[in-house]
């Protein structure tokens, strides 16, 4: 048996157990990158969604849980902005990457974006101005201070 060993390159050796790891490593990129893109239509790992997980694991218990409250209380209000403003991101992404890029079209779109986005953030920002006022003011101040710390974030006033 190393008599047969002896007489295989070295490279076809290596070979097989290479493009074993190749594939299991390109099939686990793939497949988190599916999962990922499924779970962001299905409603799960928005931005929205993390930044308020985050808010929520900085503040001290009491705070994350009244915060939480008034966002999950208010669900319902803000639920269809939320809905229409990513419809009208896919649109706009689906227009950008169009073999046919159409300005007119990416205008249109993006204005139907910004429109959602208006909407959204309009019908939120009561919510979360109400969430806020149940922290307390020491949980306001970690809140901040964490936003400054984010990283590739603009500078705060």
């Amino acid at each position: 048996m190393v008599e047969r060993l002896r007489g295989i390159p070295n490279w076809r050796r290596l070979a097989l157990p290479a493009s074993v790891i190749l594939n299991l490593f390109l099939v686990a990129l793939i497949g988190g990158q599916v999962w990922h893109n499924r779970r962001s239509d299905a409603g799960f790992g928005t931005p929205l969604a993390g930044a308020l997980a985050r808010a929520e694991a900085i503040l001290p218990s009491q705070d994350a849980a009244a915060f939480g409250a008034v966002i999950k209380r208010d669900a319902p209000h803000y639920a269809e902005d939320w809905r229409q403003l990513r419809a009208a991101r896919r649109e706009l992404r689906r227009k950008i990457t169009a073999e046919d890029f159409n300005q007119e079209q990416v205008r249109q779109a993006l204005a139907t974006w910004q429109t959602a986005w208006g909407r959204f953030f309009g019908d939120f920002s009561g919510t979360l101005i109400e969430a806020l006022a149940q922290v307390s003011p020491e949980g306001r101040r970690k809140l901040v201070a964490e936003r400054r710390a984010a990283p590739g974030e603009p500078p705060s006033p």
